[in-house]
């Protein structure tokens, strides 16, 4: 998986703008889909977050994790934890939310960080690697990085 230009978050001022994606419409889903599969929605993350990412935290049968969404591409993941990045697997959710984003699986996330993989980057967003070692792909997408 190459990622995508953008992807972290970061561009040098003289690169064009990042698409972004809804966060909005993101918690709208996040909210229907839940309540569908008989969840609760417990929080979500305000806009302005330092993350490259939304997040909902919610309760699946007493069960607390997070939905997350690249602000800057449609890529969806499952989280136990947002502070250690440790990603699950929820199929029943995740063929729910691939009708509007791309969910990555725990194995795509947790594949250790190679070249291959950074090299459609940004000179600003490889500095930005550099400085902050990332080891997986998952580090990458959804990152805490200020």
């Amino acid at each position: 998986m190459n990622l995508p230009l953008g992807i972290t978050g970061y561009r040098s001022l003289k690169e064009e703008e990042l698409p972004i994606t809804d966060g909005t419409e993101f918690i709208q889903h996040c909210y229907a889909i839940i309540r569908q599969l008989g969840g609760k929605v417990k929080s979500t993350t305000e806009e302005n977050s330092y993350r490259n990412f939304y997040t909902v935290k919610y309760d699946y049968h007493g069960e607390i994790n997070f939905v997350l969404l690249n602000k800057h591409y449609p890529f969806l993941a499952f989280a136990s934890s947002i502070d250690s990045l440790t990603f699950l697997d929820f199929p029943d959710m995740a063929a729910t939310f691939n009708v509007f984003y791309t969910v990555l699986s725990k194995e795509i996330l947790n594949r250790a960080l190679t070249a291959d993989h950074l090299s459609t980057l940004s000179k600003a967003e490889l500095e930005q690697i550099t400085y902050w070692k990332p080891e997986t792909i998952g580090e990458v997408i959804f990152n805490n990085w200020d």
